[in-house]
């Protein structure tokens, strides 16, 4: 198991708990010092999302197009020269069946259809994940509401409901002014999967780039 450490660079998701409901926390591996594993401080709704000392979290990670987990504990803060915490890691990284933790930051043009339109309206692609994505689009939408995509991933296009779980308005913004966030309903394997593909291959790409 010895090459599933977790590197520098690496994208990964802290899972946490809070009022018995669990988050997903995106973040970065950004030093290794000894054994402890230094990764950027992570933000939650526009805010630094506080973690106990001492707290149990979840790491979650891609590696030779597999998925893993490893439990950690956070034993350490610092907030210069970037805001991170210490962990370190407990045991050994577990195959993880839930896949749909892992996504990637991208920006391209799709299509949305909301419910009670029969239009297609342009929107931008932000974040993807395949259990969801954060979308910029210039109509207000409520939460709850029901949408479909189109999303060109590659050299396919997905055509995929979603359901509004957040949304709010970017006044620094003057063109697609809101963000949505959307979770994936009625989405099958195979489309899970052609997510899950793309996610991988971009994060790679970008990893190659030094972007991320």
């Amino acid at each position: 198991m010895k090459n599933l450490v977790l590197e520098i660079g690496m994208r990964v998701e802290i899972e946490v708990e809070r009022d018995k409901q669990k988050i997903l926390l995106p973040s970065k591996v950004e030093d290794i010092e000894n054994e402890r594993y230094f990764l950027g401080m992570p933000f939650f709704e526009g805010k630094i999302f506080f973690l106990e000392s001492e707290e149990t979290v979840k790491i979650y990670f891609a590696k030779n197009n597999s998925f893993y987990y490893i439990q950690g504990k956070v034993v350490e803060k610092k907030y210069a020269p970037i805001p991170v915490i210490g962990v370190v890691l407990d045991g050994k990284p577990e195959k993880n069946q839930r896949r749909n933790y892992f996504r990637v930051q991208v920006m391209r043009r799709i299509k949305l259809r909301p419910a009670d339109s029969d239009n297609w309206m342009k929107a931008f692609l932000v974040d993807l994940s395949a259990s969801g994505a954060l979308i910029y689009f210039g109509r207000q939408l409520e939460k709850g509401d029901f949408v479909e995509l189109k999303l060109p991933l590659g050299f396919k296009e997905l055509e995929l409901k979603a359901r509004v779980v957040r949304i709010e308005k970017d006044q620094l913004r003057r063109v697609q002014q809101y963000n949505v966030g959307v979770q994936f309903i009625d989405i099958n394997e195979q489309q899970r999967d052609e997510i899950i593909k793309f996610v991988l291959a971009e994060q790679r790409r970008l990893r190659q780039k030094g972007c991320i």
